[in-house]
């Protein structure tokens, strides 16, 4: 069995209807997305909601509050097939220090049935760290999200934007639970627009901050990091075989 799978972090500030028109022109059998926006716009509305009626998908989502003044967003999981089963977990919860890494961050996973066979497709959104560095609270979100990791036996893939970059401790440790079946983890995947916060400045495509991993059953068959001027993060596509 093989299913297409594409891996995105959309940019709250995007425009969804550019969003979703990319997701038609590149059709994927599972779509999982981050920073969907909730009413933003009256045209537009819930972004969960108006993806899934655009692409005629089952979804999941879980809605994210980031605190006071910030828009709500979300993660989600859209698919072609049925979603027979969905849950999420916190991977981090604030405790009030207000840093880049003091956000609710969420896990979110569905179970989709293909052809009488089930698999388990979870996504995530990780916390941001200036200059992506490695704190005490982003290790402790890595060991929760780890914890629910060992958890799954097979036909599981896991998605997202990680805001770490391959060669940080919280993908060494990802990649001692799951493998990768993206593309080499040296083709970068963020920024493609100006990013200026806090000191940190950034103008060029280079940093790897989104992956594919899945348990060792689940095979690459084909995998690429598509082109678009859409959001700040590229999207990837993966050909995935069971």
């Amino acid at each position: 069995m093989q299913i297409s799978l594409l891996q995105w972090n959309i940019w709250y500030k995007e425009d969804i209807r550019s969003v979703a028109r990319f997701l038609r022109e590149h059709p994927a059998d599972v779509i999982c997305l981050q920073e969907l926006t909730i009413q933003r716009t009256p045209e537009v509305g819930h972004g969960p909601d108006y993806i899934a009626k655009q692409l005629g998908f089952y979804y999941a989502y879980k809605e994210i509050d980031l605190g006071e003044g910030k828009m709500p967003m979300a993660n989600g999981i859209f698919s072609r097939y049925p979603i027979v089963n969905t849950n999420w977990q916190w991977v981090n919860t604030p405790t009030g220090t207000g840093h880049y890494d003091d956000e609710y961050r969420a896990y979110i996973e569905a179970m989709i049935e293909i052809d009488g066979k089930r698999i388990t497709v979870a996504t995530t959104h990780l916390s941001y760290t200036n200059h992506f560095v490695h704190t005490a609270r982003k290790a402790q979100e890595t060991n929760n999200l780890a914890a629910i990791l060992h958890t799954k036996q097979q036909n599981y893939i896991l998605t997202g934007d990680f805001n770490a970059t391959p060669d940080s401790p919280t993908i060494q440790k990802i990649s001692g639970i799951l493998h990768n079946v993206g593309p080499d983890l040296t083709e970068p995947t963020w920024t493609t627009k100006p990013f200026s916060y806090d000191g940190f400045d950034e103008t060029q495509l280079r940093w790897r901050l989104d992956y594919i991993f899945a348990t060792p059953e689940v095979q690459v068959v084909q995998a690429q990091i598509l082109q678009t001027d859409y959001s700040d993060h590229l999207p990837i596509m993966a050909h995935i075989a069971f």
